[in-house]
């Protein structure tokens, strides 16, 4: 068992223990004498699993049966598939021609080839088991693995083994239901094990249950011509290496009968997903606890149908990011500029089909508290209809839209988020950020909210910007952090926006606005903290602005990656009545804090 399956068995057992409302863990036997191993079931399972702060807990989530990956071989039912002929009838087996029939609960080990067969669970009210130790069965045109009943259904994939499952052509209704998936189950569906499984659909889906579908191990290489991995109520990972390619969405849930479900989560995982549609769909809440995700949705970037004009060599339509200097030294990116966009949130698709094509989308909330994502989306890497809160992780974003966009608040607490191409970089109907470290490219502006408050307490932000760097249609209020904006050379926008009925107010941290004086706005005589704000009356070149104070003491310095001719400058050193030194391109400004 993996580390981080340990860790999640233990964080399960150790809240189960907590936990007042506990089914009972015991074993049960099946009609064929085979012993099920023990599952330990909780009442938050039949629910929706969500608590007060609208997230869920891997306890939630999986049971300590979901987590284990393991098998009881004494008592199990092996069952050898040939294109000779299958062996392994029992009681609980039905065997007729290439089709295998489960009607009873147990545990049936598979191997074999079956070049046009069907395994089939028909077995109302059981938990099943099946593990798949090497076997490689082709269905042409229905399920190679359907669940037609059950209570729910284990699919393990034995220690060491290879499994291929695949279909081949149009699938062909055997029944009264829609069976669209190499592996379709009516019931919960869980899949665990340390083995590998790949499945091939050509017409459909890779896997789909009507229920919950869980994975909590093994490494799934799946290619569908529709969504790789599909759960109507939800689909849950806990763990597993994953390389899914979908003509669709690479994870998808979606219930349109009870709004409570239909959600994602994600403990952990490794995970590269290239889709035509979106890399995850939810038609509610997306919460992601950890995991490496690499997402390619609808071409990525580059493949999006906006245009961008650069200002800057090597900004968007221009070649590769270059490199300019953040205070500390570090490299920043270029970028370029786009003309003006509407500041209201846009639900936007960028395919001409009106095909969907984010990075990682929520009809809810969106909890993303950890992980390290590369997402490269030709519509909006996260995108939520409702809330996000970023609490940590590492984001490296690429977008024809937008970096970060919720409809609703975007809150930001904490981790490392880096937008190299976008339209807007982050935007929400109210945007906080409490903490982070934030590097922005944006052809309009940088952060955007569409008309409720900012506000900005903590953290690093750098805003390179072709729009405007900063623009909130309600307040905007810092209190924090340090805040470098390269904001527009044009005189159509400004390095900081707010709303013709808002006000700006800096009441902490160190804020230096680069960008043109067209449209510059002051900040309100209500701050906390003075702010400099200086025309420079011609075009300064990118470079080095340093102010100083009387004596030569630098105040701030700062490298500029644009033409500017406006400086905006505050720091808790900044002195009412203090005469202060600004150097600008070898150009020297004297300027009185007013």
């Amino acid at each position: 068992m993996s580390y981080r399956r340990k860790k999640l068995l233990a964080l399960f057992c150790a809240t189960a223990l907590s936990m007042t409302a506990v089914a009972g863990c015991t074993g049960t036997k099946s009609s064929t004498g085979n012993v099920v191993s023990s599952e330990t079931e909780t009442n938050a399972e039949e629910t929706s699993a969500q608590s007060e702060a609208g997230t869920f807990s891997s306890a939630d989530m999986f049971t300590e049966r979901d987590l284990a990956g393991t098998y009881e071989e004494s008592g199990a039912v092996y069952v050898t598939l040939s294109d000779d002929g299958i062996t392994g009838e029992t009681d609980g087996v039905v065997i007729k021609g290439q089709t295998v029939t489960i009607t009873a609960e147990g545990t049936y080990i598979f191997s074999g080839t079956l070049s046009e067969g069907q395994i089939v669970v028909d077995a109302d009210n059981a938990k099943v088991q099946i593990v798949f130790d090497n076997v490689d069965i082709t269905c042409a045109s229905s399920a190679a693995v359907y669940v037609k009943s059950a209570e729910k259904v284990f699919v393990t994939l034995a220690e060491g083994s290879q499994n291929t499952l695949r279909n081949t052509d149009e699938y062909v209704a055997i029944d009264d239901n829609n069976i669209d998936a190499v592996i379709f189950a009516k019931s919960d569906l869980t899949l665990n094990g340390t083995g590998s499984l790949t499945i091939i659909s050509a017409e459909g889906h890779g896997i789909v249950s009507k229920d919950d579908l869980k994975i909590t191990g093994g490494t799934y290489d799946i290619t569908a011509a529709g969504h790789a991995l599909s759960g109507k109520d939800s689909v849950r990972i806990a763990d597993g290496t994953f390389i899914l390619t979908a003509e669709k969405d690479g994870i998808h849930a979606e219930n349109a009968d009870d709004e409570e479900k239909g959600y994602i989560y994600i403990a952990d995982g490794d995970f590269t997903i290239t889709s035509d549609g979106d890399g995850m769909d939810a038609s509610n809440i997306v919460q992601i606890e950890d995991g490496t995700l690499d997402i390619t949705a609808g071409g990525g970037a580059a493949n999006s149908l906006k245009t961008h004009e650069s200002d800057v060599p090597g900004g968007p339509g221009g070649g590769m990011p270059q490199n300019g200097e953040k205070p500390d030294g570090e490299s920043m990116p270029q970028m370029g500029e786009k003309p003006d966009g509407e500041n209201m949130p846009q639900d936007t698709t960028t395919d001409e089909s009106g095909t969907s094509t984010k990075g990682i989308k929520a009809g809810g909330g969106m909890y993303l508290n950890g992980g390290t994502y590369q997402i490269d989306s030709a519509d909006d890497s996260i995108h939520s209809n409702a809330n996000i809160t970023i609490a940590d992780g590492t984001y490296t974003l690429a977008t024809g839209d937008d970096g970060v966009h919720a409809d609703d608040a975007l809150i930001v607490n904490g981790g490392t988020i880096t937008v190299t191409e976008s339209y807007e970089g982050l935007e929400g109907l109210a945007v906080t950020i409490n903490d982070g470290t934030i590097d922005i490219t944006a052809s309009d502006d940088g952060i955007n909210t569409a008309g409720e408050k900012m506000e900005l307490n903590g953290g690093y932000i750098h805003i390179l910007a072709g729009g405007d760097g900063v623009d909130s249609n309600g307040d905007l209020t810092i209190n924090g952090g340090e805040i470098y904006i390269d904001g527009p050379s044009d005189n159509g926008n400004s390095a900081i926006d707010y709303g013709d009925r808002s006000s700006a107010y800096v009441n902490g941290g160190t804020l230096v606005a680069i960008g043109s004086s067209g449209m510059a706005e002051v900040m309100s005589d209500s701050s906390k903290q003075k702010v400099l704000m200086v025309k420079l009356g011609e075009q300064m070149e990118a470079g080095n602005v340093v102010l100083t104070d009387s004596e030569g003491n630098v105040i701030v310095s700062y490298t500029a990656l644009k033409t500017y001719d406006c400086v905006i400058i505050s720091t808790a050193e900044v002195e009412s009545g203090a005469t202060y030194t600004l150097t600008t391109s070898g150009t020297t400004t004297e300027v009185t804090a007013e």
